[in-house]
């Protein structure tokens, strides 16, 4: 027999359909039946890579004594969070109000009209390690739900406050400076592993935007805005008045020594490309092995910036590499890219990705045995219970001189290697992949491959931008509506993320290939997303007025995913450059000012909304090319803009099958200009001056590296 979840869309949920739980989906049925017979409701958030979900989901929901609780007594509610992140979110805050901490599984305790009065995470069958059993939490919370209704609904009603009070967030009056910034910098300096890279002890988490601020401190210090070279603690300005620069002189360092050891750790598929959730341990040996599209999103981008920063070869191959996993077992058959890939195999964590000896030698032959092994650091013990996590720690020239054979002739042995042993690998059995289409997540896919093509002049990766984009305006966007899950006006509206990171995709693709059309959905969407989200007081609430939860919450911190408040920030400032649109740059102020003494007080929580901070601080340069004919002199222009990035300069590019009149009713930037007896021409302002038009390459240059 099956319960209701038999027939929904999530494979999460699905999943669920053959538990003796009567689970019922998230929606009216289940929340009427709740009030109607006045029983409390068991909610269960998870989603589908994650491990400890399917264990609760093993021990307990599959448990008939489980479900002879739950089934009379409660309304039992299974909710994946990625299919309604409005939902987790409500929810999530509030365990962690209940309890100071919060994770998935979620398991949540509701009365009829959804106040939260008691709630955990994992919960074993039987006590464990100082955890009581699922079935005695079960029973005391109904027994606590009949006796005691009166402090239950005090209970909720306190945390209905609290949930209130976490979006009343304070104004700030005075100037915005940099401030927020400099602590970032130097809270990150504090905690950063010196030795093996990222920041803190285990777990270790990638952090892709805190690198990708990093970087752009290390940048802003190149322009001028700081410097300085050496090592030593950040040299802070005494005198804010004073024109000595802050000292960002570490932060590439800390980007480029993560970067590079979290490549050679386990957290980085050595065979397969792509990235691992995060690290067990402090060495990014072991990892949490689920993959997950918006990590290797940010990753790809992140790495990228790096090659863009630095030049080295192997953030290239990197990035590429995780690119080339996201095409190969990420891409939905009708386009799009699937959520995850799970943990597990046969209900072992990371089975698929771990060797033994035996099975090493077995895949690549007695001759290349003992190299694969000493190159992918496999021994007998083996790092991870009993067998191998590879990774490539050890450097490339000791192995060479320890099998006495030149680098010439290692390199095809070790392609020769991970070849065979991907090829085998590729013969277990497969990893189940969530092929939830959501539009956020793509949204972040869409910025990778663009930001990609630029960053390596791909043709490719624009093309595959290209087709994601389209697929996502034709499938999940109608009119200025969008959805998060599922076709447009099918599926689970649009909250903020999906909006933010969506309009923040199209951006970075008119970037990568300045089609005007990705400008006017970005703003078609922009001017949306403020109508549904943005409060007048400041701020963007992440979730529709017309949810039906008992919450709304402007959730500004920038975890494993960035917020959708600062996507929102970054995009809208872009938009108002490009478009004139002084409303953009207005509301992603107002936010910027509600959350700035919170991220004053506690900056590595806002790294994306400290990028956004930064570009209102620095106008930057404003450049319009004209490209009225293929030439080489147009292509060694366009050239120049790619091969000189800059975060804060606003570039047009206008072409010669480009619509006109669409261009110059969205980008004020082009009125008044044209090309120069159809040569390709650039305008350049900087710091409210415009110099004279300049036709040539060398002249471009010139303009470009100006102070």
């Amino acid at each position: 027999m099956s319960n209701r979840l038999a027939n929904e869309a999530s494979p999460y949920l699905r999943d669920h359909a053959k538990n003796p739980v009567d689970w019922y989906p998230w929606g009216k049925e289940a929340l009427n039946k709740a009030k109607a017979e006045d029983k409390p409701i068991f909610l269960s958030i998870g989603y589908s890579a994650c491990h400890w979900c399917h264990v609760m989901a093993r021990e307990s929901f599959s448990d008939p004594k489980i479900a002879e609780v739950l089934n009379p007594n409660y309304v039992s509610i299974k909710v994946d969070r990625e299919e309604r992140p409005d939902v987790d979110e409500v929810y999530i805050e509030a365990v962690r109000i209940l309890t100071g901490s919060a994770g998935w599984p979620l398991s949540v305790f509701l009365t009829p009209d959804l106040k939260p009065f008691y709630g955990g995470t994992y919960f074993p069958p039987e006590p464990r390690a100082g955890m009581p059993a699922f079935s005695r939490v079960l029973l005391a919370a109904l027994h606590y739900f009949r006796t005691q209704r009166h402090e239950i609904d005090e209970a909720g009603n306190r945390i209905a406050v609290e949930l209130n009070r976490l979006s009343s967030l304070p104004d700030h009056e005075g100037e915005m400076d940099e401030t927020p910034l400099r602590r970032f910098y130097e809270q990150r300096l504090e905690v950063f592993d010196s030795e093996h890279g990222g920041f803190g002890v285990a777990p270790k988490f990638p952090n892709p935007t805190d690198l990708a601020l990093l970087l752009r401190l290390s940048r802003l210090g190149a322009r001028g805005q700081g410097s300085g070279a050496g090592a030593g603690r950040p040299t802070p300005n005494p005198n804010p008045q004073s024109p000595t620069p802050f000292r960002y002189d570490q932060a590439r360092h800390i980007v480029e020594l993560t970067l590079h050891k979290m490549a050679e750790g386990g957290i980085y598929d050595q065979l397969g490309g792509g990235f691992h959730r995060y690290s067990t341990d402090t060495i990014w040996l072991v990892p949490h092995f689920e993959k997950m599209l918006y990590d290797n999103a940010l990753l790809a981008q992140t790495y990228a910036r790096a090659f863009q920063a630095t030049g080295e070869e192997s953030y290239r191959s990197v990035a590429e590499e995780t690119l080339a996993w996201m095409e190969r077992e990420m891409l939905l058959p009708d386009g799009g890219f699937a959520a995850s890939l799970d943990a597990d195999t046969g209900g072992r964590e990371g089975a698929y990705y771990t060797w033994t000896e035996a099975q090493v030698a077995q895949a690549v032959g007695p001759e290349l045995a003992r190299l694969a092994c000493d190159f992918y650091g496999v021994s007998a013990t083996g790092n991870f219970e009993g067998t191998n996590v590879l990774h490539t720690a050890v450097p490339v020239e000791q192995i060479a001189g320890a099998h006495h054979i030149g680098l010439s002739e290692l390199w095809p042995k070790l392609t020769d290697i991970r070849a065979r042993l991907l090829e085998a690998r590729s013969r277990r059995p497969a990893l189940r992949r969530d092929d939830k289409l959501l539009a956020d997540w793509n949204g972040l896919a869409l910025s990778a491959f663009a930001r990609c093509a630029v960053a390596f002049d791909s043709s490719r990766y624009l093309d595959v931008a290209r087709a994601l984009a389209d697929h996502i305006v034709d499938r999940m966007v109608t009119g200025n509506e969008l959805s998060h899950f599922g076709k447009a006006g099918a599926g689970v509206p649009g909250q903020l993320p999906d909006f933010a990171f969506v309009i923040q995709g199209l951006l970075d693709l008119y970037g990568a290939g300045f089609d005007v059309r990705d400008l006017e959905t970005a703003a078609r969407l922009a001017d949306r997303m403020l109508a549904l989200f943005f409060d007048k007081g400041g701020g963007f609430f992440t979730t529709r007025s017309d949810t039906g939860l008992p919450n709304r919450i402007k959730n500004g911190y920038d975890g494993a995913i960035p917020s959708g408040n600062s996507a929102a920030v970054v995009s809208l400032l872009r938009l108002a450059r490009l478009c004139g649109r002084d409303d953009y740059e207005r509301a992603a102020a107002d936010t910027l000012r509600r959350f700035y003494r919170t991220m004053v007080s506690y900056p590595p929580a806002f790294s994306l909304m400290l990028a956004g901070l930064d570009l209102l601080l620095h106008p930057g340069t404003e450049v319009v090319l004209f490209l009225p004919e293929p030439s080489s002199e147009a292509d060694a222009m366009a050239g120049l803009l790619a091969s000189t990035p800059d975060d804060y300069r606003t570039t047009v590019i206008v072409k010669a099958q480009q619509p006109d009149e669409l261009s110059g009713r969205l980008i004020p930037l082009t009125h008044g200009r044209t090309a120069t007896n159809d040569k390709p021409t650039a305008f350049v302002c900087r710091n409210q001056t415009c110099f004279p038009p300049v036709c040539t390459a060398a002249e471009f240059a010139r303009l470009l590296v100006s102070k």
